[in-house]
């Protein structure tokens, strides 16, 4: 309302669909509820998208601003951008590497060769092979080399010739000069070059041995300050020219994995190969950090690039487009990243989890997997780490999903630290946490204090031993004689008590089998007197006689008889049964008596007055109440455990 600026979002800044159904406003971000899912828009993001879902543009491996219009170079040609509009150029579809502004003139290295764009013509220079780079030659205005999928040409802009470098038989993806007699050339995949030449006649090609433990692979050149750089195998590497070899470039020595995209009179710019995030430094104070993260990890890999057009503005290629970084912006956003906070969201093991407020003791058992959830509303996840102290210190990275696990720590006391690096290299610890972790159960304090115990003990018993000894032999024989005695006693007790036992067995297996065989000729008659029911002419009197013969059956007297008998047998049976199956109703209760005497089916059918279908049915009931496994025998279950 201020500055009467208007900013339109939509898909090609990278909004999930153009259809917003909801809008939410809160500290400095938009949500939005689209037609397809929900975004969030940070209207102070330094960032701004431009996203290409047709797929025309496709990949961005440069962008240059030539004669006030934008030039994409991207893996399906050479295209316009103006006004949020693109525009392929005529006749440069194909695979394009890199643009590049020699002498206020725009070449295209291209899949088919190298071009000129004039008025937004595409002009062939040289279409025999494909090309990587083009260097200006130093102290000439018009001599220009091309690196190129064969080799090297040398190109004089102002006849339009071009002739190949005789010895240079190999792909070139990249050209320093060390002076004028001296260039490298970098090998796209296989290697480096030091190329030796008078005018470029009498070509001397030298292959560098292996920097290190593996082969050349993917070497980047770079000359700084008069000195020939190189990036090979994560590793910084400089030129020495009096040893003639390369030695350790010491200045870039706590930048291993990082490759150089840009530097500046004040600003490098690198390219972190592990996790992809671009760092910005002045070597001085200044530290910038932009995750990978930010730019929804769409950086072209292992082409990332990044292009300065003016102080306050840089452009970042993008696999589907291409992101625009307001500096400035991005400097003030980073300088109050420090404000941001961290905190515990969950604390937990493999129990359950636990009050934040206080400094829980962890049981030893259930501590072998320590869950942790950390929040941080302003910050990216994937930016902090953890410490743990304890008797021994842990660090690491906490996962972009915000949890931490903690294995197999060993007793004691722990602080947990939440830390996030600042652009100082300066940590700053946003959370802390403390917990403990208990002993297990054989070195808790009670058990040592048992341990002492019985240490004291084992020397009062050895003084007692040693003490008693003469007297213990005197008693030798008293003793002795006293529990033959006592055995005897226990003996005789033991004998009695057996024979009571199997006599009341042999009594309840008795009347037991008694009172089947009376239930079964009952139920024999019973059924007999069924089959002639209709030959009865009182049929009142019959029915009589059937329930005077069902009621002796299922008599409750030869039931309580009989749990009287099994109680003196088996004391507690039933009391036992019942804490463990709670639901067992009385019925169950006589099959699990009867199956606890190992009597089979057919015996039980006639005790219960049904059949011996009746018998494996209930059994059936019986083992799904007590949730039996299939293969579990339930006699032989009952009578082991109760």
């Amino acid at each position: 309302l201020d500055t009467k600026e208007l900013r339109f979002y939509n898909r090609i800044e990278g909004l999930q669909n153009n259809t917003v159904l909801g809008m939410s406003y809160h500290q400095g971000n938009l949500w939005l509820a689209l037609d397809k899912g929900i975004d969030k828009l940070d209207l102070d993001s330094p960032l701004k998208f431009f996203t290409d879902h047709s797929g025309e543009l496709g990949a961005v491996y440069d962008i240059e601003e030539f004669k006030a219009k934008t030039y994409l170079a991207s893996n399906t040609g050479v295209h316009t951008f103006q006004n949020g509009k693109m525009r392929l150029l005529e006749g440069s579809q194909d695979h394009v590497w890199n643009l590049e502004i020699v002498d206020d003139q725009l070449f295209v290295n291209h899949n088919t060769g190298i071009y000129q764009v004039q008025n937004d013509q595409f002009i062939p220079v040289k279409k025999r092979t494909g090309s990587f780079c083009i260097v200006q030659v130093p102290g000439s205005e018009s001599l220009y080399l091309l690196g190129e999928y064969t080799g090297i040409s040398i190109y004089d802009q102002i006849t339009g010739k071009v002739r190949e470098i005789e010895g240079v038989n190999f792909p070139v993806k990249q050209i320093v000069f060390e002076n004028d007699e001296v260039l490298w050339a970098a090998h796209p995949y296989e290697g480096l070059y030091r190329i030796t030449h008078n005018n470029f006649q009498n070509v001397e090609v030298q292959k560098l041995p292996a920097l290190g433990e593996t082969e050349n692979y993917r070497v980047n050149l770079y000359k700084l300050n008069g000195q020939i750089i190189c990036f090979v195998n994560a590793n910084w590497y400089r030129y020495n020219p009096f040893k003639e070899t390369f030695e350790e470039f010491k200045e870039f020595k706590d930048l291993k994995g990082f490759r150089l995209l840009q530097d500046t009179s004040d600003y490098f710019v690198f390219n972190n190969e592990e996790d992809g995030s671009i760092l910005f430094t002045d070597f001085d104070k200044s530290k910038l950090a932009l995750s990978a993260s930010l730019l929804d990890n769409r950086l072209v890999k292992a082409n990332e690039n990044l292009i300065r057009p003016n102080d306050s503005t840089y452009y970042i290629t993008l696999n589907d487009g291409f992101a625009k970084l307001d500096f400035s912006a991005f400097q003030v956003m980073d300088s109050e990243e420090w404000e941001s906070v961290a905190f515990i969201k969950k604390f937990g093991d493999n129990d359950d989890y636990y009050d934040l407020t206080s400094s829980p003791t962890l049981k030893y058992r259930t501590s072998g997997n320590i869950r942790v959830q950390v929040g941080a509303p302003d910050l990216n996840l994937d930016e902090l780490s953890y410490r743990l102290k304890g008797e021994e210190e842990y660090t690491g990275k906490i996962g972009s999903d915000g949890w931490l696990n903690l294995r197999n720590l060993s007793y004691g006391d722990y602080a947990l630290e939440i830390i996030h690096e600042s652009e100082q290299d300066s940590e700053k610890v946003l959370a802390k946490y403390s917990f403990a972790i208990a002993p297990p159960w054989y070195l808790s304090a009670w058990m040592k204090a048992l341990y002492v115990l019985l240490f004291i003990a084992l020397i009062a018993v050895v003084f007692l031993i040693n003490r008693k000894k003469l007297r213990k032999h005197q008693q030798k024989l008293e003793e002795k004689f006293e529990n033959e005695h006592q055995e005897r006693l226990a003996r005789i007790e033991h004998d009695r008590l057996v024979n009571e036992i199997d006599l009341k067995r042999k009594e309840l297996a008795n009347t037991t089998m008694m009172a089947a065989k009376k239930n079964e000729v009952l139920m024999e008659i019973q059924s007999e007197l069924s089959k002639d029911q209709n030959s009865f002419s009182n049929q009142y009197r019959m029915k009589h006689i059937m329930n005077k013969i069902n009621a002796a059956v299922k008599s409750k007297d030869e039931w309580k008889v009989f749990e009287t008998n099994f109680n003196e047998v088996h004391e507690d049976f039933f009391k036992d049964i019942l804490a463990e199956y709670p639901k067992l109703s009385s019925k169950d209760l006589k099959l699990c008596s009867y199956l606890k005497m190992n009597l089979s089916s057919k015996e039980i059918a006639p005790l219960m007055g049904i059949s011996v279908r009746g018998v494996e049915v209930h059994r059936y009931r019986l083992r799904k109440k007590m949730a039996l496994e299939s293969d579990v025998n339930l006699t032989k279950f009952l009578i082991k455990n109760f």
